[in-house]
């Protein structure tokens, strides 16, 4: 071997083969951090583009005997009666149920106080957004949020009920012989 083959040898020495280990891992480590910080920013851009601030509609109240069906409007008067999340509100004209919806379990409303509810008329019951009371405080209530993307879907209220949950005093029913006959398929029954 030569001394023009040393040079021209394509193998690095050990010092080298370090210095190029390192600037793999070092490429590697901001790769990572830079596909981290653009999952982070791409998150916040959806959070941003979801978030969408309450809208609150100043209107003047309307009164209670002159209320129409659809559309938003007000009310102003002192609260009669309380029922849950349920109250009436009557002003010179008549009375009006007033329904918080079930936000509404733990409202701040007092027998005989002076209200002013902002939201929508229809079938009898105003369905109540805004409550804003004498002394300037101001609650929101309406409708509740919509669940999260992917969320199971509420159980329906005309389906039939769960199952119980399986007792811890009661063993589990043994499995099927293997020499069992198959259920019979479902389908109407005849006798």
């Amino acid at each position: 071997m030569t001394e023009s083959d040393a040079q021209s040898d394509p193998t690095p020495s050990p010092p080298e083969r370090r210095q190029v280990r390192h600037r793999g891992l070092l490429a590697g480590a901001a790769l990572a951090v830079l596909l981290a910080g653009a999952a982070a920013g791409a998150g916040g851009v959806r959070v941003a583009q979801n978030w969408q601030p309450r809208s609150v509609l100043l209107l003047q109240p309307t009164a209670i005997d002159r209320l129409q069906p659809g559309g938003p409007s007000a009310v102003r008067g002192n609260v009669a009666e309380i029922f849950g999340h349920m109250f009436v509100v009557e002003d010179g004209s008549g009375r009006a149920l007033i329904d918080l919806g079930p936000r509404g379990e733990n409202a701040d409303i007092v027998k005989g106080e002076a209200v002013t509810v902002q939201g929508m008329f229809d079938q009898g019951i105003f369905r109540a957004q805004i409550v804003s009371h004498a002394d300037g405080r101001t609650e929101a209530f309406g409708p509740p949020p919509h669940p999260p993307r992917g969320a199971p879907p509420p159980p329906r209220a005309d389906g039939p009920p769960p199952p119980p949950p399986p007792r811890a005093d009661v063993p589990p029913p043994p499995p099927p012989r293997a020499d069992a006959p198959p259920p019979p398929p479902p389908g109407p029954k005849t006798l």
